[in-house]
């Protein structure tokens, strides 16, 4: 009886999902049929930024210039929606129209959030117990948008980054990142490749914007310790079974928060084709790259972005399979676009993103969504030649000319 009672809860769970994933399926085919298609080609840059610039407007708090909630059912501005704000408006060409006074003023505001001592930045609206200790949301996280931010508005922060400042003695990176069994599927269960992103970025931009050779260097052995430890079957990392379509998702979602480091100094020394047959593999039948049909805003920018990086690289027929889905991506992105004008992180879902006060109900767009959506959207028009006027910037983490 206990052997038949454990059973089924084993089977309950893949029988839940499969159940789940047929209603969004109907959702979805709804939804479908009620919007037309819309190809990269057709796409209309200015009425699209005319939507988006009014609900960052829904979004501002009141008078405050440079204060944004973060959905519509949040009742505090948070520095997190104000750097989404920021860097979706740079995207949008619309802070080339500020002065430079202003941009500056912008730069302050984010300044009054940082401390010296660590070069971390702080919102009392948004600190819980998650807050320093979680790299998929968090200190660290938030810190690497924040560069992004300051990048577009053309400053720099206030203080450097001293907490990475634990990282510079050399083997230290080794010492911590050997505590991980890099061969099994289990290294996807934590964040620990949100947080190798988040400190190999804020490194990277610690030795750039700064003239850090410590941060040089400990990039250089963070880098180097990666490239031991890439998978040679898959190309990427982990132990992930590639047959299970779960496992699958999970291994790109890892191996994107990883490349970035690579792409950005101009890396491309891997097993471009093995990758990128695996990337185009997690591509669902509504253009998303997810295993649930509603994918996420991450899990499709995770996919897209490395499809369009490893594109030039790639045999003529190989490109040609890329192009193929990035067009297919390209209508899937723009349907989570919601009636407020924003995106959504997931269709008809709730997202509760570390915080009551950055999180946002079903179907009402946030700021995270928009700005990775849009973000989703310039890169697929750059890369499919549609015209558009998106401007993008260089900076290490998410947004790579």
């Amino acid at each position: 009886m206990i052997f038949a009672i454990n059973l089924s809860k084993n089977i309950a769970r893949p029988v839940r999902n499969f159940i789940r994933n047929k209603i969004e399926e109907i959702k979805i085919d709804k939804l479908t049929r009620h919007r037309a298609a819309i190809e990269a080609s057709s796409f209309d840059f200015e009425k699209f930024k005319f939507e988006i610039k009014n609900f960052l407007q829904q979004m501002k708090n009141g008078k405050q210039s440079f204060a944004y909630r973060y959905s519509s059912s949040c009742t505090k501005p948070t520095l997190y929606a104000s750097a989404y704000a920021c860097m979706t408006l740079s995207l949008l060409g619309e802070l080339d129209k500020l002065s430079e006074e202003e941009k500056n003023e912008w730069g302050k505001y984010f300044d009054s959030f940082q401390r010296a001592q660590d070069g971390l930045f702080y919102d009392n609206a948004v600190h819980n117990e998650l807050y320093n200790d979680t790299d998929w949301w968090g200190a660290r996280h938030l810190a690497l948008h924040m560069i992004s931010a300051y990048t577009d508005l053309g400053v720099k922060p206030k203080f450097r980054f001293k907490f990475l400042e634990q990282y510079y003695l050399s083997g230290s990176i080794r010492k911590w990142l050997d505590s991980f069994d890099w061969g099994a599927p289990t290294i996807g269960v934590g964040d620990v490749d949100n947080k190798i992103m988040n400190i190999g970025c804020l490194l990277q931009y610690q030795r750039d914007a700064w003239g850090d050779g410590g941060g040089a260097s400990a990039v250089d052995e963070l880098k180097s310790y990666l490239k031991v430890k890439l998978n040679p079957s898959s190309g990427m990392w982990g132990g992930f079974d590639l047959k299970n379509k779960d496992q699958q998702s999970r291994a790109v979602q890892f191996a994107y928060h990883l490349f970035p480091i690579f792409f950005y100094d101009n890396d491309f020394d891997f097993d471009i084709e093995n990758i990128v047959n695996t990337v185009l593999a997690t591509q669902n039948k509504y253009g998303g790259y997810g295993v649930k049909p509603n994918s996420s805003a991450c899990e499709d920018i995770d996919s897209i972005d490395i499809l369009i990086r490893l594109h030039p690289f790639c045999s003529r027929f190989l490109q040609g399979r890329i192009d193929a889905s990035i067009r297919r991506a390209f209508n899937w992105v723009a349907l989570n676009q919601v009636n407020d004008g924003g995106f959504v992180f997931r269709l008809n879902e709730p997202f509760v993103y570390g915080s009551r006060e950055t999180s946002s109900l079903a179907n009402a767009g946030a700021m995270l969504p928009t700005w990775f959506r849009t973000l989703s959207l310039a890169y697929m028009t750059r890369h499919l030649h549609a015209s558009h006027h998106f401007k993008l910037t260089n900076c290490p983490g998410y947004e790579l000319q």
